[in-house]
Order: structure tokens, then sequence, then C-alpha cells
């Protein structure tokens, strides 16, 4: 998996100037965790979608894409320690541009909720989340309108933004 990572690293650093990306390597983006220490500046990035990321390597893509308009996460976000979104900086595009925020398969882990409320309490030209959650989650005993009300009921800082929860019973 190490030689994974750091050919995923080269790869970054080749294509630095791509305005939109999408990276869904399963397992590889948990593994890779050194490819995202410093990732490559993503300069002109506007649209990013990633699967089964870590919260630091999803944080040090942001700080790196500055006008990020559009952030799509799949399948979650894993293997994070929870103080990391507590005591992380804001990331630029998170103030100036950041628009649309889509999570799919949303565990309704404390992690992924920690994001959304991260998300929520920090990007301030958002003005669409979109929550879709996962397919298993048809079978547990969640109960996904608590979950839905408790993500209402986070701070927002845009006054703008509009948030749809999307259960697999709704699909």
């Amino acid at each position: 998996m190490e030689n994974v990572g750091f050919k995923v690293h080269n790869l970054l650093a080749q294509i630095r100037e791509v305005e939109q990306l999408k990276l869904l390597f399963y397992k590889v983006l948990m593994h890779a965790r050194d490819s995202f220490t410093h990732p490559p500046a993503f300069g002109r990035l506007t649209c990013l979608q990633l699967n089964e990321v870590t919260g630091e390597a999803l944080l040090n893509i942001l700080h790196n894409s500055p006008i990020l308009n559009t952030l799509v996460l799949q399948n979650g976000v894993s293997e994070s320690n929870k103080d990391v979104l507590a005591s992380a900086p804001v990331p630029q595009c998170f103030l100036s541009s950041l628009k649309v925020f889509q999570f799919k398969e949303f565990n309704v882990h404390e992690l992924e909720l920690l994001l959304v409320k991260f998300v929520m309490a920090n990007a301030a030209m958002l003005e669409q989340m979109t929550i879709c959650s996962a397919f298993w989650l048809r079978y547990s005993d969640i109960d996904m309108e608590k979950v839905k009300e408790q993500i209402l009921s986070f701070p927002k800082c845009s006054n703008f933004v509009m948030i749809q929860c999307s259960n697999v019973n709704s699909y």
C-alpha cells in the first residue's frame, strides 16, 4: 500500500491544474495517508469528489483547494481523530467559494456528524447541502428523523443554505 500511496501522490502532483477531480480509489485513500499529508496545491480545482477518505486527508486537500465550490463525499469519512475537526483551521474555500456539499452514503457515525457540523458552521457561501444516508441504514434501528433534526439544528454560517436529507426509504 505504501507504493500505491507514492504513486497517488505523484499522480496528483502531475494533475494539480485540474478544475474537476474525482478520486474513487476504494480502500486506497484510507491506506495512502502519506499521499495527503502534503498534497499539491489545486489552485484551479472547483469540483472535488472523494470516497473513503480520512478527516485529516480531507482537510489537507481542502486547505490546498482555495476556490473549490463543490465537494462530494461518498462512503463516509473514516479513521480520524474527532479532535482534528474541533481544532482545524477553516479552509479558505469555506470562507469564499464552497457552495455545494453532497454527502452520499452517510453512515451516521460520530465523525461524519462532526464533519457536517463543521461544514455548516464554517462554509459562509454554502447554498446547498445534500445528505443521502447509506443503504444499510434501512435495516438499522437508527431513527433517521432524529438524525435529520439534529443536523438541521446545527449552527449555520450561511444564511442561504438549503439542506436536504434523503434516507434510503425515500429513493
